[in-house]
């Protein structure tokens, strides 16, 4: 378990032990977008995706997992406070792409 309380509602998490919800991460840097506006994203999702589209110049990114501007992806096991429904912490992480050097 990542912490003892949780942070939005305060319920001890021992005494109210935490369900676990799995979720993607994806670390973007579109080379489509103008360099002015090129930054760094993390795009969150539910579930695994095949592909992705920049929200800052709409390209798409196929397949997600092998795409060059796709720079991460990890598969994240968040705790859900019983209490309140929030995420209240990280279970596991699980590299399945990380060619950022470092970045992400």
């Amino acid at each position: 378990m990542a912490t003892e309380l949780c942070q939005y509602c305060g319920v001890d998490l021992d005494e109210v032990p935490p369900a676990q919800e799995t979720g993607w991460l994806y670390g973007v840097e579109c080379s489509r977008c103008p360099p002015d506006r090129r930054r760094s994203l993390v795009l969150p999702r539910r579930e695994r995706v095949p592909e992705l589209t920049c929200p800052g110049c709409g390209a798409r990114l196929a397949p997600a997992e092998e795409h060059p501007d796709v720079l991460v992806v990890k598969e994240v096991t968040y705790e859900i406070c019983a209490a309140c429904g929030e995420r209240c912490g990280v279970a596991a992480i699980r590299k399945v792409r990380d060619v950022s050097g470092g970045t992400m």
